[in-house]
């Protein structure tokens, strides 16, 4: 029970009015590195996931308040490195510390951030149903994603890693 408090309490922390742009950067050193900090949200729900965010996906865009308008990062699955993903208009021709937006739209796991390469560095949860602009340590700071239960654990359909 305080798992799932601790967690519903940090999700009322990290994401929604928060356009904060300074860009954080990946853990650096072994120490830091391994060094895992669950970070909050603040669950934005929205009618509608923005458009061209396709169910069952977790959606990113370069810009905040969801722009370019229909034409987010969509992934459906954990990545440990998002450099492998192409996207023109970011500083190095990939998704990589590009995101300023997100919104889950998953079928049934909450969506996890991570601010370092192999889900290291500072972790956010995304409550699906929810997004929003990110805060300062994750704008343009996130580097993978991975999928967690709402009880903040793993399952067979949410694999995690989870922080």
């Amino acid at each position: 029970m305080r798992r799932i408090l601790a967690m519903i309490a940090g999700v009322v922390l990290l994401l929604g009015a928060m356009a904060g742009t300074s860009a954080a950067s990946s853990a650096n050193g072994s120490d830091q590195q391994n060094q895992v900090s669950a970070a909050a949200f603040k669950s934005v729900k929205i009618a509608a996931a923005p458009s061209g965010c396709s169910s069952g996906n977790f959606c990113f865009w370069p810009n905040a308040g969801y722009s370019p308008a229909g034409n987010p990062g969509e992934l459906s699955g954990r990545n440990a490195d998002w450099s492998v993903f192409y996207r023109g208009d970011c500083p190095n021709d990939n998704w990589d510390n590009c995101a300023s937006s997100d919104y889950n739209n998953g079928n049934s796991c909450e969506a996890v951030v991570w601010t370092g390469k192999s889900y290291s560095g500072t972790a956010g949860w995304v409550l699906r149903g929810t997004g929003g602009n990110f805060n300062s340590t994750f704008n343009n700071a996130v580097s993978s994603n991975s999928w967690g239960t709402a009880s903040g654990g793993t399952s067979a359909t949410c694999g995690g890693p989870v922080p």
